[in-house]
């Protein structure tokens, strides 16, 4: 069969293995769920449906028993789950796409499958490639949907690239195979129908051969985009404050302007998981005492007001959870730990033009102190100041006070988790 040859070409072991299908019913996820049932004795292949009702429309419960005859007819296991709490108007496609992807996931893992596959076919895949061009032109963009991924750990298969989605149709049109069309594929409000219903029609006119083209374009983007990686694989990126990241200058200096525009653009997608065009969308690039900082313009200079701080109670600063306390916690993170007398503590952002006490007692500006700690002006309000009765005694990163006496206490601060 035509879907073997996707397996032999990407060298995936087929023979006894867990497949996980996520079904919706539509033509071409049911033509997806016949082929390896066909090839179930072949490769001695466990199957399962996964169906994931969104309950968006008030036909949604047709697709559920459509899968249960045809599953029961073909003995295909079926795992069925309804989407108890639907997002409706504005964000509930994503909201939708994740919930089911967060299923899928799940049953995978539940079964120990060896992959999840999807039914997406040649024809998604150029409608995926024009969608991202219009939008934005990120070549990673447009080739965000590829054959073989990760998803929440699990292997992500997509072997019906090579099909159209008219020859899936006449697939089970010729073995009286039943489905379901979403009525909402019919209109044409949505950008994706438009290009499905008069753009690609017109361009599969001029070239019949327009999908062979498009996973051509996908592998060589692919390949381009492995070169890209093992190109930037000895840059080290730095996590910075949990908040920003940094990168030493020297590191990058060899690189033209096209590759660190590149390589930007590919960290912003590890650590944000954002696709960005080269001018970095809502990402900002400041260079500081021999570093490069990344970060959110959202994060920019941002200002957290003083709290009063309890010692061994936690408290929330830059969305995350500490705690100062004067015993050790070897299950937390330490930040750092400093000597102070026992006062009124208080936490938050450095007050701008503020002067640090060194040991001769003497006091030092703190954006002198900022400087020799390499942090940029954009970041230092996001550096963790604790306060011993109004007076900064600890800068995150910066600056801790220099007094030693037997008097003093020894505090330990620890970073928990996202509050």
């Amino acid at each position: 069969m035509k879907i073997e040859q996707f397996f032999k070409n990407n060298h995936i072991k087929l023979n006894k293995q867990t497949l996980v299908v996520a079904a919706s019913a539509g033509p071409d996820s049911m033509a997806l769920l016949k082929m390896l049932a066909e090839l179930r004795l072949k490769y001695q292949i466990r199957l399962i449906a996964a169906h994931f009702d969104h309950q968006l429309r008030s036909d949604s419960e047709n697709e559920s028993i459509l899968l249960e005859e045809f599953c029961q007819r073909e003995n295909i296991e079926l795992v069925i789950k309804k989407w108890e709490t639907p997002v409706m108007g504005a964000g509930s496609e994503a909201a939708a796409r994740n919930a089911r992807y967060k299923f899928l996931t799940e049953v995978a893992k539940n079964n120990r499958a060896s992959y999840l596959l999807t039914a997406h076919h040649g024809d998604d895949l150029i409608e995926n490639i024009l969608l991202k061009f219009i939008r934005s032109g990120n070549p990673s963009e447009m080739n965000s949907l590829q054959e073989i991924g990760k998803m929440n750990g699990v292997t992500l298969l997509r072997p019906l690239f090579n099909f159209e989605k008219q020859e899936l149709i006449a697939y089970d049109q010729k073995l009286k195979i039943d489905y379901i069309v979403d009525s909402t594929n019919n209109e044409d409000a949505v950008l994706r129908n438009r290009l499905r219903h008069h753009v690609v029609p017109l361009l599969k006119q001029e070239n019949n051969n327009l999908v062979e083209n498009a996973v051509r374009f996908s592998h060589q983007m692919r390949s381009l985009s492995n070169l890209a990686a093992e190109r930037f694989a000895g840059i080290s990126v730095h996590s910075f404050l949990d908040v920003a990241y940094r990168v030493k200058v020297s590191d990058i200096e060899e690189l033209s302007v096209a590759e660190k525009t590149k390589f930007w653009q590919e960290v912003i997608w590890k650590k944000y998981h954002r696709r960005v065009n080269e001018n970095l969308g809502n990402y900002e690039i400041e260079l500081y005492q021999g570093y490069y900082y990344l970060f959110s313009n959202k994060i920019k200079n941002l200002v957290f007001p003083s709290q009063k701080v309890e010692i061994d109670k936690k408290f929330i600063f830059r969305n995350e959870l500490f705690l100062l306390t004067t015993t050790k916690k070897n299950a937390y993170t330490l930040v750092d730990d400093f000597w102070a007398r026992r006062a009124n503590f208080t936490a938050g952002s450095l007050t701008k033009g503020a002067k640090l006490r060194l040991q001769n007692g003497q006091h030092v500006k703190s954006k002198k102190k900022f400087a020799q700690a390499a942090i940029p002006n954009s970041l230092r309000s996001l550096c963790l100041t604790i306060y011993q009765d109004e007076e900064p005694i600890f800068v995150e990163k910066t600056y801790q006070s220099q007094e030693k006496s037997a008097k003093l206490s020894h505090y330990y601060l620890y970073q928990l988790k996202k509050a």
